[in-house]
């Protein structure tokens, strides 16, 4: 893909370029003054779940399928994050929030 192409001294090398990936998102916002009243570009997103990976990398695993050249990295990357997500113990700090949280039944 276009937005992942870096020249490296005479060669063309695929790598993640933080500089195309960011122009490539900020061309998909509607422009400065025109934007929407709504709380949806204020929010941050919601993590995703494990489950929820795996998800998305199997369409990004078809989109490879059907000849999207970078998709099987973005794939990769999905399920690498999945499986670290799966796997994660959560931080003390973590744990002792969410017991105070079912003891004083917020959740």
């Amino acid at each position: 893909m276009y937005y992942m192409r870096v020249q490296a001294d005479t060669q063309t090398q695929t790598q993640w370029s933080s500089k195309g990936l960011l122009r490539l998102l900020r061309a998909t916002l509607p422009p400065a003054g025109k934007a929407p009243a709504s709380a949806a570009f204020d929010a941050p997103p919601q993590r995703l779940t494990s489950v929820q990976l795996n998800e998305l990398a199997q369409k990004w695993r078809r989109r490879s399928a059907e000849g999207d050249q970078g998709a099987d990295s973005v794939a990769m990357a999905l399920e690498l994050l999945a499986e670290r997500r799966a796997t994660e113990r959560p931080s003390r700090m973590q744990a002792v929030g969410r017991r105070l949280s079912e003891f004083m039944q917020l959740s």
